[in-house]
């Protein structure tokens, strides 16, 4: 046989694609399998996730948290009634790694360590080849039905099934710069414009607050000359920049940031979420009454009291209206390489939700962040990477 040619050849040894890998060789031990990776080892973005420790999965993720540019919710929850986040946690187990629960639903694997999780998968995987530094370039259908795969540097895959698997653009000094995206669009497929998620916000009016953190609810609002629309909504720690604005509740918002014609966007803050804004009020009336003043800077960092006292004077609403209305003009999103996950890519309803495979070429498969579904921070972007590989892989080896 041509060392070449293959059963399976899954483009991309991240999450996903080692996942579809070790799913495709239980179901098949004897099919051959290769794992086209770009690097120079799989995996590399997997040891960045979690500072290093790896957030692995979301127990509590479900298909209303994550997004799609294309209107994927029913996509979503059919690929987790096959495989949910329980799935995947009795997955991880099975390889060894031991994920610990932590606040939130996150888990993380017992070594904290997200080496341990990149072995484990790698060992899941074993009997594939892993073919690193093999950088696809293009891949067609011949006429016999095969697949051939080829690298920037000449090299040639041939294949009877087809995973795709290769990552979004986020990231991308880990090696995804978008390639898979014209992949899917050379076999017919539709992609939605991918845009970077889980970032910072650019801010041009934020050099005042630089270094500040404080909890805020963040709501971000699309605006028009008729109005504005409210998008989305999250709440935590707020981090200001000198010309962005971050922190997880921001950066979940961030993939909402699709311009539109005239569209323009704001975000607003709210300091004191827990209280109504008469509650609120009267709050300061209080403090008014028993210290002399306010005192905003005790309940608040500093600088941020002083910047908002600031904007008060400007606002005709009376004193300390900015602590639960303070907003900002938004100039867009930060970078790629800032960027934790890619928000658009190949449409989902081109896709079974039950097989992974394409509707549009017979025995080609999609698997994670290629795909146009992104969730928030705390470990759903890999429970989504990991339950997509696992059932792809499932099908390609049938």
């Amino acid at each position: 046989m041509n060392s070449n040619i293959y059963d399976i050849v899954i483009i991309g040894g991240g999450a996903s694609g080692l996942m579809a890998a070790h799913s495709a060789s239980l179901r098949d031990p004897n099919a051959r399998i290769a794992i086209a990776e770009k690097n120079d080892k799989p995996a590399k973005k997997i040891y960045a996730t979690g500072n290093g420790r790896c957030n692995l999965l979301n127990i509590k993720a479900k298909a209303a948290d994550f997004s799609s540019a294309s209107g994927g919710s029913e996509f979503i929850e059919k690929v987790f009634e096959i495989c949910g986040p329980a799935e995947v946690l009795k997955l991880a187990e099975e390889l060894g790694i031991c994920p610990v629960e932590e606040d939130l639903g996150r888990m993380y694997p017992r070594s904290s360590q997200a080496a341990s999780v990149v072995r484990a998968l790698a060992e899941g995987a074993k009997n594939a080849d892993i073919l690193t530094g093999f950088e696809a370039k293009a891949a067609e259908k011949t006429d016999k039905g095969f697949f051939r795969i080829v690298s920037t540097d000449g090299k040639i895959l041939k294949s009877k099934k087809l995973v795709i698997a290769g990552g979004g653009k986020a990231g991308i000094q880990f090696g995804t710069d978008g390639r898979c995206f014209k992949l899917a669009e050379a076999f017919g497929h539709k992609v939605s414009r991918p845009i970077p998620a889980l970032t910072g916000m650019l801010c041009s009016e934020t050099a005042a607050l630089a270094g500040v953190r404080a909890k805020a609810k963040a709501s971000l609002f699309a605006v028009y000359e008729e109005g504005k629309k409210l998008l989305a909504e999250s709440e935590g720690e707020v981090q200001f920049n000198k010309d962005s604005i971050s922190g997880i509740c921001v950066m979940d918002l961030s993939g909402k940031l699709r311009r539109a014609g005239e569209k323009v966007f704001e975000l607003e803050l709210d300091f004191f979420p827990e209280m109504a804004g008469k509650e609120f009020s009267e709050m300061l009336e209080i403090r008014k009454n028993k210290l002399g003043s306010a005192r905003l800077e005790d309940l608040v960092p500093e600088k941020l009291a002083v910047y908002l006292a600031e904007a008060d004077k400007k606002s005709p609403k009376g004193t300390h209206v900015k602590a639960k209305t303070a907003r900002f003009k938004i100039d867009g999103s930060k970078g790629w390489p800032d960027a934790q996950v890619t928000s658009g890519g190949v449409f989902t309803d081109e896709v079974d939700a039950e097989s992974m495979e394409s509707r549009i070429c017979e025995n080609l498969y999609f698997a994670g962040e290629v795909l146009d579904v992104d969730g928030p921070c705390g470990g759903y972007n890999l429970t989504w990477a990991f339950a997509s590989g696992w059932i792809a892989g499932q099908n390609a080896a049938k």
